[in-house]
């Protein structure tokens, strides 16, 4: 290994180096942070600012790191495209959406003016504006999942709004080389382009070229991925279906950084193309391993332009700036909402989940600076209030929930009633929630067999299969079928373990049931698990993991085997002694007739 680092580029050497280091202090604050049950992106954050160059200097701003840093926002981006189900959006979240959409612009209306009065110029005052909107996605879905609110009224609006939010940065990215050119100078005001043609139509030609580009992707990509991910299914590697999907999603970056637009778009597209597929909850789960440790690399690696010497001499307007942000923020998104037809509490829940900056903040200033829209100092506060927001953000939720019984007496508005704000939230997938939920791994004879039963009690089930040719035969008898591993969190949480009364496992690996019972148990506390195991050793470990019941083969096998055997041998001895008696009443008759005269 000495000769090795001795013999490599000292460049690269440097970059291992650096990677290292990266990772063991993003791992080590996160875990701190998560100690006293903070989020991990503001450890992440510190972590960079500590190694960084202006405190600790072991890690200098690298090239690489910030490539790796574009793929971590590239697969985000990817993994949130996949989760816009245009039919859900359809069915009620275009009302979410509007939430979401009319929530942001206020924000940035207001934050603008607000910047403008305090001196700010006005190119810079709507960039810090636009930023400042983006609340953190990563985090909400974190803490709802973790409080098992995801389908509770203020989960499923905060979701619209994140994804609302999400679809505006494409846009606010779009336009970031636009309004930075006020502050650059680098658009031409008069006397037209060097080819002889007014500004606007080579402005209207380019826009043009772009859109077109654009829309031949997504008609490509309509016919084209969902077939080719198909084709890779039926392969049966799950190793070449996450290469080929994150090779979609790079592609389709590059493809929309050519034609104009920014590369965080293409994959946001290509993301949407493929959630349109019964893959895209195995896809998604299988992507967010590495999606998370690429982004742990892009929050620490952000910490790292960071300078606390800056932040010290502009304290009081660091913290008037987060105050400023989350107060706004929270109001304008509670009011949004509640105007929506939402009650208070969950009105003011939301607002309080989405009161934060996020990640997207810190792209869209990274963006502005490279742009020369803001200035390293405009970026440095703005990453510094980022991550004050998001620690503080983990701070207020317990405080709000205490607040919430006071507000459930105020009225509903009048002005809006969105059914999907005042209803019970909906039940994964299209068949009606009853009692009795089931979740069925696996649709091999067993499967099939409890599948069988209970369309027979009229209990509710989801089958949850790797088969794709099952799954097809099996969704075109009008059966729920979701494709995809069991021990993939999202393949879970699309099938609905977290309203489940039983999961069970009905595949013969044993490796992956001992993995399926500690991810069912992980998401669904109260679940009833049955697994089945090939050896008793195995019953042991998946009780220790969760399994509130476990058929163990071999001793099902004997049982079944000791019934079977007995009775076939009872079959035997009955059958022999039915014979004898044949024979002998034959014998008896042959005899009696013999014995009576002629």
């Amino acid at each position: 290994m000495i000769q090795f680092l001795a013999s490599a580029n000292p460049e690269s050497v440097r970059f291992a180096i650096d990677l290292m280091v990266i990772l063991a202090s993003s791992a080590l604050l996160a875990a701190a942070f998560q100690r006293f049950r903070l989020e991990s992106i503001p450890g992440f954050l510190i972590a960079g600012i500590l190694v960084g160059p202006h405190v600790f200097g072991i890690v200098q701003d690298s090239p690489r790191i910030e490539q790796i840093s574009e793929i971590a926002i590239i697969l985000l981006m990817f993994g949130i495209g996949l989760h816009l189900d245009m039919a859900s959006i359809r069915r009620g979240m275009v009302s979410m959406l509007a939430i979401g959409v009319v929530s942001t612009l206020a924000f940035v209306g207001v934050a603008w003016v607000v910047l403008r009065l305090l001196g700010t110029p006005a190119a810079p005052a709507l960039l810090l504006a636009m930023a400042g909107s983006i609340s953190s996605t990563a985090v909400f879905v974190r803490v709802v999942t973790a409080r098992k609110e995801l389908r509770a009224i203020h989960g499923r609006v905060g979701l619209g709004i994140s994804i609302a939010q999400d679809i505006i940065t494409v846009a606010m990215l779009a336009m970031v080389p636009v309004v930075s050119r006020a502050v650059t100078g680098a658009a031409v005001t008069s006397g037209g382009a060097a080819g002889g043609l007014p500004n606007w139509v080579e402005f209207l030609a380019a826009a043009a070229k772009g859109l077109g580009g654009v829309t031949v992707m997504l008609a490509a990509g309509h016919y084209v991925l969902p077939r080719l991910l198909h084709l890779v299914v039926k392969a049966g590697s799950g190793e070449l279906m996450l290469v080929v999907s994150a090779s979609v999603a790079l592609m389709a970056a590059v493809g929309t950084k050519v034609l104009g637009f920014s590369p965080e778009m293409g994959a946001l597209l290509a993301g949407l193309l493929l959630a349109s597929t019964p893959y895209r909850y195995q896809l998604s789960g299988m992507l967010a391993p590495l999606r998370d440790l690429l982004m742990a690399i892009f929050f620490t690696s952000v910490g790292l332009a960071v300078d606390p010497q800056l932040l010290l001499s502009h304290a009081g307007t660091i913290i008037a700036a987060v105050i400023g942000v989350m107060a706004v923020k929270t109001v304008l998104i509670t009011l949004t909402t509640w105007a929506a037809g939402a009650s208070a509490p969950a009105s003011l829940l939301t607002g309080v989940y989405l009161g934060n900056a996020g990640e997207f903040t810190i792209v869209i200033l990274g963006a502005s600076a490279a742009a020369g829209g803001l200035n390293a100092t405009q970026e440095s506060l703005g990453v510094t209030v980022v991550i004050i927001s998001l620690i503080a953000s983990s701070l207020v939720i317990a405080p709000a929930h205490r607040l919430v019984p006071r507000t459930k007496s105020l009225p509903l508005s009048k002005l809006f009633r969105v059914k999907g704000l005042t209803d019970a939230p909906a039940p994964d997938g299209h068949h009606t929630e009853i009692a009795g939920h089931a979740i069925i791994a696996g649709f091999g004879p067993v499967g099939r067999a409890l599948a069988d039963r209970f369309d027979i009690l009229g209990i509710s089930y989801v089958v949850v299969e790797l088969n794709t040719t099952t799954v097809e035969r099996q969704a075109a008898r009008g059966r729920m079928v979701v494709y995809g591993d069991i021990t993939n969190p999202e393949v879970l949480e699309s099938a609905g373990v977290h309203r489940a009364d039983a999961v069970i496992l009905t595949f013969p690996d044993d490796a992956a049931m001992l993995r399926a019972c500690e991810a069912v148990r992980a998401l669904a506390p109260t679940a009833f698990i049955a697994a089945r195991t090939n050896y008793l050793s195995g019953s042991f470990r998946a009780q220790q993991l969760g399994a509130d019941h476990v058929t163990v083969e071999e001793i099902a096998t004997a049982r079944a085997m000791e019934k079977e055997v007995l009775a076939k041998i009872q079959q035997r001895i009955d059958d022999r002694v039915r014979a004898q008696a044949e024979r002998a009443r034959a014998e008896e008759a042959t005899g009696h007739a013999s014995s009576e005269p002629a």
